[in-house]
């Protein structure tokens, strides 16, 4: 009972624009989530993106929090709400990274669809040319030319499992760009009925 009081008492604080009980309540409930996230993402990156957003949330609508009668319950809830809604976006980005991997167009698409994924392929090919050079070596040798991890660290003469990590970076940096056209791509998907 002692714990729920000063939870409550916390958020009040927090509710009134306290900092310091908005890091205690940050400490008290991060690890928790993180891993709750995690296991529903399976990805650090993006438990750590869901963890940011939700205590920026929190305290953008700290008002709100006077008002909220189960903490625990509220912020599990919007956890697995972010964690599902990241989940289904990094997918959609799979198949936009998929579509534009083709290069083709198909014959039958409208002008506005052939000039969203012209504008998609040409930010796309931007995002790569920012990566670092071993980076976009890896990236391009595995996904556009289709090679193995194995092949790419002979031909690169680098172990695989840096050719590994170059991966994992490049996938992060294109998905964190990929969010900055993310209106772009769902207007993209509408009009492909990928929705």
């Amino acid at each position: 009972m002692e714990q729920i009081n000063n939870e409550r008492e916390l958020l009040l604080k927090v509710a009134a624009g306290d900092e310091a009980a908005f890091k205690d309540l940050f400490h008290l409930w991060r690890d928790k989530l993180y891993f709750f996230i995690f296991r529903i993402t399976h990805s650090s990156e993006m438990a750590e993106d869901i963890l940011q957003d939700i205590f920026v949330k929190i305290w953008t609508h700290r008002a709100q929090l006077g008002s909220i009668q189960h903490f625990d319950a509220y912020i599990y809830k919007m956890s697995q709400n972010r964690a599902i809604s990241g989940i289904k976006r990094a997918a959609q980005e799979v198949l936009i990274l998929s579509e534009l991997k083709k290069g083709q167009e198909p014959s039958a698409l409208v002008t506005d669809d052939a000039v969203i994924r012209r504008e998609l392929s040409r930010n796309f090919q931007t995002i790569l040319q920012k990566l670092p050079t071993q980076q976009r070596l890896v990236y391009t040798l595995t996904h556009i030319h289709g090679l193995k991890h194995e092949e790419v660290a002979q031909r690169l003469k680098i172990s695989a499992s840096t050719v590994k990590n170059h991966m994992t970076r490049a996938l992060y940096t294109i998905r964190q760009e990929l969010i900055q056209h993310y209106q772009m791509i769902i207007i993209y998907m509408l009009l492909t009925q990928v929705l």
